[in-house]
Formats: C-alpha cells, structure tokens, sequence
C-alpha cells in the first residue's frame, strides 16, 4: 500500500488556479496503515502542512517601502509633464479606463487596479508626501506652470464652467484641459518594485525618465546601503571607481557617487522597469448558454484531428486571455460579482 491509499485536495484559487495537495489520509485510517507497514509518498506539503505554512526567510530589498514612494512618485510627476505635451494620450488613458466600465457585457469583470484613480481625488499632496523633493524635479515645475495657467484662465465660480468650456476650442483648449486634469488622477506610487499599470503609459508616452530624475544624495544614495553604492558606481562607470568608494564611509561614499553619477544617465530599477501586471477577467455565462457554447463544440471521435489547438472550445479562454468573439451580448447572461460555486449556491442546486 502506498499513494493510492490517500487521498487529494483540489482547490481553485482566487484567480482560478487548481493547487493539488496529495498524498492525505483521514485519522481514522492511518492506524491501520501504520500497521501494514505502509507508507505514503505524498508532496511534503502534504505530508507536513506546518512547513508548508512557515515562512521563507525574508530577502532584504534593494530599495526600502519608503524610497520606492519617492522614486515612484518622481515617475508620477514625470508621466503628468508628459500628458501635458501629449494630449491625446490623456484622452486616450482616459478612454481605457472608462470603456470596460461602460461596457462590462463586453468586456467581462476584472479585478485590475488601473494607472488612474477615476473618483477624482487630486494626488497633488499625496505626491508630495512620498517626495519632499518633487520641487526640485522639472517635471513639477512643468506641471506648475501649467496650473498657474489654468487658474488664471478659467471662471471663478464652478457654476460658470460648463458655459466657459462650451466657448472652447474642443482640439485645443479642451485637449489641453483634459490631459491636465488627467495627470492629476495618476495613481502611480506604489511602496515595492513590482509591475505596475502605470507602465502602459511609461511606453505610450515613450518617457524618458532622465530627464526628470538625476541620481543625487538627496534623491537616492543617501536612502540605499554602501554595497548598492559601490553596486551602481561598478555598473555605471567602472569597477576601478567602485572599489575606490568602498574605502570610505557612507556618507562620503554617497557624495562622491553623486558626482560620478553626474553625467552618467543612470536610473534604478524602479524607474526602468516596463513591466504590467496580469489583467485577470472572468466571463459567465447560465447553463443553457454553457450546454449551447458546449453542443457546438462537441465532435465525434475522431473528427477534426487536425483543427488548431483550443478549436475543441470555440477559441474561449480563461482569464487575461481573449473570449469568444462570436458570442453576441444579448446571448451572455448578467455576471455575477464573483464567478467561482459558493457553499450556498451549492446547496441551493442540490434542494
């Protein structure tokens, strides 16, 4: 006797993973197999689930919670100057957010948080919070040449907005109006290096952050170890250098990167990075459209054994992956808010 005495879990994660953990054997069971001598080979994880729930040793990050805030804020403010010569753009992102809101029959659900807060909350003082250097950065100059210019230019009182923005040139001062206010509801910082949504725009916009972000004492050294330090100058300018700041302390180290750095248009990690996290989506439907979508998809055996991967299905895919654009709205029942059986709609089939 062995594995095929125990049994399984399968469990479906949040985002619709199968997690399989074998190799189980009820209490009541186990006594009669220590008796026969058997043994079961189980996953570890199964055979140990208190190793499984310890925790793996932590791996100090690069950058702290804290200077991920600055350096992401920095990217912030530099995507707001960048909307503001790129209209089109702001208009674009804010169509994008919009569009699956308005269209969610068509889109499915989604559980992504977007590049831009919609419910209209000005990051200006969040902003500054994370970077009580932002007024050094070019980029918030530029975005505070442009308030100055809207405040001087729009009506005093909100009641007489709309007649003032109905007089505007909608290519022109409306384009430029829209991409500044966009700016405002970026949602951009973000407290550890992971890939964010905000991304999209980074390529969009094509932003190069060297323009807005030097690396200083102020703005990063003095916030990171002597190790990463010595780490930069290596990459940036030489070895040679490197192992010549490893000699001093810290904070002479730190000015001394400052100047090396001076002219090098290095950036860290965070401000490189392109990278956008998964879109999960999930799209559902009643049983009669399942056993429809399914009778069309069923073939003998045999048959169409040379058709494309995933033709069995009509093309459907699951979760951050294209659905089948054959089925019209009208046939897609209203999606509840969470697509996985629970314990009461269970009972609720089986009464």
């Amino acid at each position: 006797m062995g594995i095929a005495e125990a049994g399984a879990f399968v469990i479906v994660g949040p985002q619709g993973d199968l997690l399989i953990e074998r190799g189980l054997v009820r209490r009541e069971n186990s006594a009669a197999l220590d008796a026969a001598g058997a043994t079961v080979t189980g996953t570890p994880e199964a055979q140990t689930p208190e190793a499984a729930d310890a925790p793996s040793p932590k791996v100090k990050p690069v950058h702290s919670a804290k200077l991920c805030q600055r350096l992401t804020a920095h990217r912030t403010v530099a995507i707001h100057a960048e909307l503001v010569t790129q209209p089109a753009i702001a208009l674009a992102a804010i169509l994008q957010q919009l569009i699956p809101q308005a269209l969610p029959e068509h889109y499915g659900h989604t559980s992504a948080h977007g590049c831009l807060a919609l419910s209209g909350e000005n990051n200006y003082d969040g902003l500054l919070r994370a970077a009580d250097d932002l007024p050094a950065s070019p980029a918030w100059n530029a975005i505070g040449t442009q308030r100055a210019r809207w405040i001087a230019e729009l009506p005093a009182r909100p009641a007489d907005l709309l007649p003032w923005l109905m007089q505007q040139n909608p290519g022109t001062t409306l384009l430029d109006l829209l991409a500044f206010c966009t700016g405002t509801l970026l949602d951009g910082i973000e407290s550890e290096e992971k890939p964010h949504a905000i991304n999209a725009l980074v390529g969009a916009l094509n932003l190069d952050m060297t323009r807005y972000w030097t690396p200083t004492r102020a703005t990063y050294f003095d916030h990171v170890s002597k190790a990463r330090i010595a780490e930069v100058v290596s990459a940036a300018v030489s070895p040679k250098v490197a192992a010549d700041l490893g000699k001093m302390k810290k904070a002479d180290a730190a000015a001394a990167a400052e100047l090396r750095l001076a002219n090098a248009a290095w950036l860290p990690e965070v401000l490189t990075d392109r990278d956008i996290p998964a879109t999960p989506c999930w799209d559902i439907y009643d049983d009669e459209d399942a056993d429809t979508r399914n009778g069309a998809g069923e073939t003998q055996d045999g048959e169409d054994a040379d058709a494309e991967p995933g033709g069995g299905n009509g093309g459907e895919k699951v979760n951050n992956a294209p659905r089948d654009a054959d089925t019209s709205p009208e046939m897609r029942s209203e999606q509840p808010p969470w697509p996985f059986p629970t314990a009461a709609s269970v009972g609720h089939q089986a009464s």
